[in-house]
């Protein structure tokens, strides 16, 4: 009898080990000016996001808040900045042997040579956060 029972329970500590809670999801965060030119990039980052669906959650930062200042501070973030995005707590990701920062405007999006255009894309976003719900 007392070999059943520790069998018993050694096989319910290995189911309890394997069965585990489930991965969390991805986090992103996005902080931006609310300035026209950086809204339709917002929009854009937005709408890829809701397609990752429970894989992932947001938070979008305002950089003209209290909240949004406090996260900038938080994450070392002191210039005028139009987008970066955070996934995982990281705005600085490898992607295919390639170092991709995903701050400013996106490749091909900056404002008449005034605002300097960042090293990526939309499509770098996708590759990042496909990377990241993989894992």
């Amino acid at each position: 009898m007392m070999r059943k029972r520790w069998w018993l329970i050694g096989l319910l500590l290995i189911l309890a080990a394997c069965g585990g809670a489930a991965d969390a999801p991805v986090t992103v965060e996005i902080i931006h000016l609310n300035h026209a030119p950086i809204l339709p990039t917002v929009q854009a980052v937005e709408t890829i996001l809701a397609e990752y669906g429970d894989s992932l959650t947001w938070q979008t930062y305002d950089f003209d808040t209290d909240e949004g200042q406090a996260f900038a501070e938080a994450q070392g973030l002191a210039d005028h900045t139009p987008i970066a995005i955070f996934i995982n707590g990281e705005m600085e990701l490898e992607l295919n042997d390639r170092l991709v920062t995903f701050y400013s405007f996106p490749q091909g999006e900056g404002v008449g040579g005034m605002i300097a255009e960042g090293t990526w894309s939309l499509d770098y976003l996708r590759t990042a956060l496909d990377q990241a719900t993989a894992e």
